[in-house]
């Protein structure tokens, strides 16, 4: 054989093959469509093992599940009474926090919107009242007809809302202070004036945040918000400033602070030396951590006597991850 290379010109043109032009026309127009194919392939997520294990599974009968349940209701009493009804409704929120507490990891198996889910209203108010606008900013506020007079409450958050706080400070003559550091809020309150008369009671502002609750003079706590370094203190330190020995209501608002205040405040145990009876938290529950830590607050929460005993949902939150939360005292 020749080692000559093929000539690498043109076959001349021949007589068009009807069946090779059908050919050529199907292969035209299906490797486009596996190119497609193969790219929805790569793109799409691959199932784990476990999911493929568990579509080869199948579903386990009903009839096993109602049997797990019989046998975890065979020792219960029927409730009679409201107050049965509370301690059920407690002891399943308990259960919750137990399976938590046994299975940390368990927390990363729970996403977006369905966080805001795992933790309902399981204490009853006689009379609630949501004060503020219908809007976000409106908070709700348990018995605040039997709050004592000049009741003080504390809003930490003021932002672009304050109907809260007048509301308060109005409807039912509280002493309302708000806390806020960030440099617009700042700039809408006049200089010199830090106290105004609303209706029966009175509202105060102090462009300060709130921060952890162990105090160390010689320690400065950093926050800055729209490149300002603010002034930060701890909520003890500041009702001792104010000579404050109660503070009736504590709101927050406070845009993903609450978890590292609010553990602070529980370990410290600030909210019990305080006798606070209403803690009124907007969580923005963004990331999974943050979720972790809500489970602690809620369990440290229901420790030391206080429960939801109402929530819903930012309006301005398609995801369901911020939500207003509204817990009472029962001690």
């Amino acid at each position: 054989m020749s080692g000559r290379k093929a000539d690498p010109s043109p076959i001349p043109c021949q007589e068009e093959n009807p069946l090779l032009k059908k050919i050529a026309l199907i292969i035209t127009c299906f490797l486009p469509l596996c190119a497609l194919a193969t790219c929805a392939e790569i793109f799409s997520p691959k199932p784990s093992a476990g999911e493929r294990d568990s579509a080869k599974t199948k579903p386990a009968p009903y009839s096993e599940f109602i049997a797990s349940r019989n046998a975890e209701y065979a020792s219960s009493a029927l409730p009679r009474s409201k107050s049965d009804i509370a301690r059920a409704r407690i002891a399943e929120q308990e259960r919750l926090l137990a399976r938590f507490a046994r299975c940390p990891e368990c927390a990363n198996t729970i996403h977006g919107s369905h966080r805001g889910f795992m933790f309902d209203a399981v204490a009853d108010c006689d009379c609630a009242m949501r004060v503020g606008r219908n809007d976000d900013g409106g908070k709700w506020v348990c018995n605040p007809q039997a709050l004592p007079e000049h009741a003080i409450v504390y809003s930490f958050g003021v932002g672009g809302d304050i109907s809260f706080d007048t509301g308060m400070a109005g409807l039912f003559g509280c002493q309302v202070y708000m806390f806020d550091p960030s440099p617009s809020v700042k700039a809408r309150f006049p200089e010199k004036e830090r106290s105004w008369r609303c209706g029966a009671g009175m509202i105060h502002y102090q462009p300060v945040g709130i921060g952890p609750v162990s105090l160390e003079k010689t320690r400065a706590w950093d926050l800055v918000i729209e490149g300002a370094r603010c002034e930060v203190k701890g909520l003890e330190e500041i009702a001792r400033s104010l000579g404050h020995t109660r503070i009736d209501i504590l709101k927050m608002d406070i845009e993903g602070g609450e978890f590292p205040v609010l553990l602070a405040l529980i370990e410290s145990g600030a909210l019990g030396k305080l006798g606070v009876r209403q803690v009124l938290v907007e969580f923005h529950i963004w990331t999974q951590p943050q979720f972790s830590q809500f489970i602690s607050i809620m369990d440290g929460l229901a420790k030391g006597g206080y429960f939801l005993f109402r929530k819903e949902f930012n309006p301005a939150d398609n995801d369901g991850v911020c939500g207003e939360y509204a817990f009472m005292s029962v001690r």
